[in-house]
């Protein structure tokens, strides 16, 4: 019964103590920032090129873009899929990986 008492006692003051540094917040020091990224290899548009297959690094549901509109892209045809990659914007065959066609997001 003891151990009991104990066991629920050091497991109400871990909760209490985890959820009094969550209700804190990040340190004040901390600069506010976009959150979580996802960090990648960098790959400058220059070094896309038509026909060659786009490397598996990313071919990621994260770099898939479905709002291709709001990038002022044009619709991917059937089988083809675009793909935001670097500040760049790259139109893949979906089955053989290939690009397609690369259109720079940079000047």
């Amino acid at each position: 019964m003891k151990h009991r008492t104990i066991v629920r006692f050091v497991a109400i003051a871990l909760a209490g103590v985890s959820f009094s540094a969550i209700a804190a917040g990040p340190p004040r020091d901390m600069p506010p920032g976009p959150g979580r990224q996802q960090v990648m290899p960098t790959m400058p548009h220059h070094d896309w090129h038509k026909g060659e297959r786009m490397p598996s690094e990313y071919r990621h549901y994260n770099f898939r873009l479905a709002d291709w509109r709001s990038h002022g892209l044009h619709a991917a045809p059937r089988g083809y899929q675009w793909y935001g990659v670097n500040g760049d914007y790259v139109l893949v065959n979906s089955r053989t990986w290939a690009i397609s066609e690369i259109v720079s997001g940079r000047p």
